[in-house]
């Protein structure tokens, strides 16, 4: 894309609205121009997310309509009923939610397709939820999840619930591809849409409905009424869409020993108490830690801004609340539903992970003579086998997690639900309360099993498009000139995603990988270790993914960490 043609455009374009008019007016800096106008936000199966701001690389008005519009005649094209059925719009509480929400629904609704509009911000559980509940043909949620203020997102739901697919976000680029001036559709008012209820809006009714089935993940409601009321939790919303329903869902349930941190409590797109809004942070649970010690509470759990990731903070042996990473809540979880399932369903059930979740979930689930499946990072993907599952009568699904905090029990949500997480874990704490243990301890006990499983996550940002060009170059060489070694020990396997082939180098084997194409790359060593690369889907960002296991703690840290080194210096010599 020509930028200085695109950013002239903008600049002469006389509608364009009045604080991104005076935002474009301040901008004088040729590098920082290209790369707000050098392409379009990048558009995925997570939908787009990026920083609010003027700009076609930027989430603003007229990037959210021209998203709207490709939505639009897909849905057009591909589902003859598709505006009878509807689209399902919610958002959360991030800066301009709630117009772009309504710019969305304008802008369908103008398209003749009609829209189910919430009257105010609700989770994306809930969303997916309801595009189920009401047989929408899609649904559309505005938020950024955990990332910073500055940013916000637009992510897009097919008519199972389940984030878009690969395929159908490639047919909606090439219509997105079509749009030849973003500018010039039209956005407006709704009230005469509401009039003519092509734009319904729905309120509390619905969050009843969800709240039902939330109630279906408790595996033993006896151990809730017996002991709930000596189990103390402090949750906190981090200003997002996660009080009115997290609360519900405890106190209906019988956790009525819940405090909230009421200073994170009110919906704030600033999120002015957290430097970041998300439960992956220790920073995030500062306000609650305090709480925690006044009240002494057994429990703290936070929800990111739209609910859909759940943290989770335990007292250990030094009485500090310590954060369970994402594999380690998901393994008490999934340890829990297996150990207190019937043999009956125990039969046909499953597990779903990602690729870069902790592998101690196979070894649990292998005990119980339960399958599971991996896929590709990214909660969609374990939406779609669900999805499979039904259509092919195969398997019941019985749980499903990915190690960014992400936990899904009870399939009438296709996205990652930090409600039903955070009801669940509440019975699994007051189980093992019961007991005389913290969930530390009972993590303690499966690493006394299975071994000390220990992960880590590091995040590197390439801004711009010739840093993203650089990102993109070091993961081909890691392709094209794989290391034999790292840390010192031999690399036994190499899966890649993209060319979907599996090599065994010690046997020198080729197998296929079922899994749809993606730039990632897997490394197996010798030592049971694994390092895991990919690029961020929605962000300028590549993640690297570090897997270890030993007897003990102390070892399994000492080897993560030169894993981390070595890997990083082998990252720094390709660039």
């Amino acid at each position: 894309m020509d930028w200085e043609k695109k950013y002239t455009e903008w600049v002469q374009f006389e509608q364009l609205s009045e604080n991104l008019k005076q935002e474009l007016d301040t901008l004088n800096d040729k590098k920082e121009l290209e790369e707000r106008f050098y392409r379009y936000l990048e558009f995925g199966t997570g939908g787009m997310r990026g920083e609010l701001g003027v700009g076609t690389n930027r989430i603003n008005i007229y990037t959210v309509r021209r998203v709207t519009l490709g939505l639009a005649e897909y849905l057009l094209k591909t589902d003859k009923d598709a505006a009878s059925k509807g689209v399902v719009i919610s958002y959360d509480s991030r800066h301009f939610s709630k117009e772009f929400a309504e710019e969305t629904a304008f802008v369908l609704a103008d398209k003749g397709i009609k829209v189910f509009l919430s009257d105010e911000l609700r989770p994306t559980p809930l969303l997916s939820f309801l595009v189920r509940e009401f047989g929408a043909a899609a649904g559309v949620m505005i938020t950024a999840s955990h990332n910073p203020s500055s940013y916000n997102g637009y992510k897009i739901y097919g008519e199972d619930g389940g984030q878009i697919t690969q395929d159908t976000a490639n047919h909606i680029s090439k219509l997105l591809n079509e749009i030849e001036n973003e500018l010039f559709i039209t956005g407006g008012e709704l009230e005469s849409f509401i009039k003519s209820e092509k734009v319904v809006i729905f309120s509390k009714e619905v969050d009843q409905l969800y709240l039902a089935q939330v109630t279906k993940v408790l595996k033993k409601p006896q151990i809730i009424e017996k002991s709930a009321m000596d189990f103390k939790i402090v949750y906190s919303p981090l200003h997002g869409t996660g009080l009115k329903l997290v609360e519900s869902a405890l106190r209906e349930n019988g956790f009525k020993n819940l405090k909230i941190v009421k200073e994170q409590a009110i919906p704030d797109g600033n999120f002015p108490t957290v430097y970041s809004p998300n439960p992956e942070e220790e920073s995030s649970f500062l306000l609650a830690m305090e709480l925690g010690i006044k009240e002494k509470a057994n429990m703290l759990m936070a929800t990111d801004p739209d609910a859909d990731r759940l943290g989770v903070a335990v007292l250990n042996e030094q009485g500090k609340y310590q954060i369970l990473n994402g594999n380690q809540l998901g393994v008490l979880l999934l340890n829990y539903l297996l150990l207190h399932s019937d043999d009956e369903l125990l039969k046909n059930a499953a597990i779903i992970k990602t690729i870069v979740t902790s592998d101690l979930g196979t070894l649990i689930a292998k005990k119980y003579g339960v399958k599971v499946f991996n896929t590709l990072t990214g909660f969609k993907y374990i939406g779609e086998k669900i999805t499979e599952f039904e259509k092919q009568e195969s398997f019941q699904f019985l749980f499903g997690y990915e190690e960014s905090f992400g936990y899904l029990i009870r399939p009438f949500v296709r996205d990652k639900d930090a409600v039903q997480a955070a009801l669940l874990t509440a019975e699994v704490g007051v189980y093992y309360n019961e007991q005389g243990k913290t969930l530390l301890e009972a993590l303690d006990e499966i690493y006394k099993e299975y071994g000390y499983y220990l992960e880590a996550l590091e995040t590197m940002v390439f801004k711009g498009a010739k840093a993203e060009a650089e990102m993109l170059k070091s993961i081909e060489k890691w392709r094209e000139t794989p290391p034999q070694f790292i840390n010192g020990i031999n690399v036994v396997q190499i899966d890649d995603y993209l060319t979907q082939e599996s090599r065994d180098l010690v046997k020198k084997e080729e197998v296929g990988i079922k899994l749809p194409k993606s730039n990632v790359l897997k490394f197996y060593l010798a030592d049971g270790s694994w390092i895991c690369i990919r690029p961020s889907g929605t962000e300028q960002k590549c993640k690297l993914y570090f897997s270890v296991h030993e007897d003990n703690e102390s070892e399994a840290q000492e080897k993560l960490n030169s894993l981390k080194t070595a890997t990083m210096k082998i990252f720094k010599d390709f660039n």
